[in-house]
């Protein structure tokens, strides 16, 4: 099965960029999935819109992992991003528990005293999942960012 930057290929034969990171899933994963953002937005044509919304889902499943996920500490984290001729592609894979975000309940059909949501809400709404797969004890999620440009 192919995984990260090779399953997007599919997609695009020719990504014209791609940035790929693997870091523990400890306390500083979130700086570190922000580090991967940034590199990929200095040297991609997105705007400022898909710039924010690309760092806003990478920084909401980063944080999740690590606060609901129960990832160890020293398991790994690796997240892919590349340019998919006007869109942005993302894969995210990390040793937490078994999470489809397409699962989760909108905000608005959870009880209010639950709280949360609306993180998981942003990514949906911004980005399109193309795949989720629980694989060798591993999350493996894919999605596009449409329109970069």
């Amino acid at each position: 099965m192919l995984v990260g930057v090779e399953a997007f290929c599919m997609f695009d034969n020719n990504p014209s960029l791609t940035v790929s990171r693997r870091f523990n899933a400890d306390q500083g994963a979130v700086s570190s999935a922000l580090a991967c953002a940034k590199d990929f937005i200095a040297r991609a044509p997105c705007g400022p819109d898909a710039e924010a919304k690309l760092a806003i889902i990478i920084e909401e499943l980063v944080a999740n992992v690590i606060e609901h996920g129960l990832a160890e500490a020293d398991s790994e984290i690796q997240i892919d991003i590349v340019a998919i001729g006007q869109d942005i592609g993302l894969t995210l894979a990390d040793g937490g528990i078994h999470f489809d975000p397409r699962s989760v309940a909108s905000p608005q059909d959870l009880p209010p005293e639950r709280g949360g949501g609306a993180g998981l809400a942003l990514v949906r709404s911004w980005s399109n999942i193309v795949s989720y797969a629980r694989i060798d004890g591993r999350n493996l999620l894919r999605l596009i960012i449409p329109q970069h440009d």
